[in-house]
């Protein structure tokens, strides 16, 4: 396991080369604080996607595994076999290497060409890190080397500690997230239906900051609104975890499993399936690399006191 340290003033981080380059621990020291839920690598690891922020490419899931771009046909392995989808892309397993290092930054790249033969582009993806004293700042370019348009749908499904902060409550914790329509996902496949609400009582309470993941099974799609901030409040701490990302990231999907000691608050470039959306592709977010380009995408976590 090639696991790469940072460290700047109150904060430390670990990044995981061997799995996706995946930040796996950031802690901040003043506040006594393990942001992100930390895999603990002594024992079998039950669902990877549920530690650190592992990269979502292509982003959550594909219908049947399938979608049509320019004419070319994706097909990509069937990893849930109860929904027949493709779930959550192939990068978070793989091996990255690193190209930088110093002592409060790290930066790790994956090249690959027409990778497993079923995503037919010569790309390369670069994740680098950074500590400062705002906290971690993650940067994650990809880069296209084939000559036709690269679809790019990315993601992170950045799951957070249920408290955050040593000794504390879960039930003081609560979430804020500057977000509006809800995309609506039938309860069998969990793929969009095509529907779109404007408000329902779960997103009131999110855009309130009285959300209490502890208190509720949380399995919701929106789009991101404002400045897109998402935040976990410890009400009796008075500290906040605030997460910024890109306007790039235009949708946000929140899950916490059976609410239990995490809470994953996952930034997307596009909503779930939208390559076979039945959303206008205006309204999807479906986005590509033209040939020989790239486009960076921009992501900060900081611990703070309110």
């Amino acid at each position: 396991m090639n696991i790469s340290k940072i460290s700047f003033g109150d904060y430390t981080a670990e990044i995981n080369l061997s799995r996706g380059a995946n930040c796996i621990s950031l802690r901040n020291k003043k506040y006594n604080a393990s942001v992100l839920r930390e895999p603990d690598y002594s024992k079998e690891i039950d669902n990877p996607f549920l530690y650190g922020m592992p990269i979502l490419f292509p982003v959550n899931r594909i219908e049947d595994g399938r979608f049509e771009f320019e004419g070319r046909q994706y097909t990509f392995p069937i990893t849930d076999e109860k929904t027949n989808c493709h779930v959550h892309g192939f990068l978070h397993q793989a091996e990255f290497e690193l190209v930088e290092k110093s002592e409060q930054s790290v930066k790790c790249k994956y090249d690959s060409d027409e990778l497993y033969g079923y995503f037919p582009h010569k790309f390369s993806v670069e994740i680098s890190y950074s500590l400062n004293d705002d906290g971690l700042t993650q940067e994650t370019s990809i880069h296209n080397f084939s000559d036709t348009n690269m679809p790019v749908f990315l993601g992170f499904h950045t799951t957070f500690n249920i408290p955050f902060v040593s000794g504390a409550s879960g039930e003081n914790v609560f979430v804020y997230a500057q977000i509006s329509d809800e995309i609506e996902r039938d309860a069998v496949r969990y793929l969009p239906t095509g529907r779109v609400f404007q408000s329902d009582k779960m997103a009131e309470q999110f855009k309130e900051g009285k959300l209490t993941p502890c208190e509720n099974k949380i399995s919701k799609h929106y789009k991101a609104d404002k400045d897109g901030i998402m935040e976990l409040l410890d009400v009796e701490k008075r500290v906040k975890i605030v997460y910024t990302n890109d306007e790039k990231f235009g949708w946000r999907l929140f899950y916490n499993g059976d609410g239990n000691g995490f809470v994953c608050l996952e930034p997307q470039t596009c909503v779930v399936n939208c390559a076979n959306s039945k959303l206008d592709p205006e309204d999807t977010g479906f986005d590509c690399v033209p040939p020989s380009s790239f486009k960076k995408y921009v992501s900060k976590i900081s611990v703070e006191e309110f």
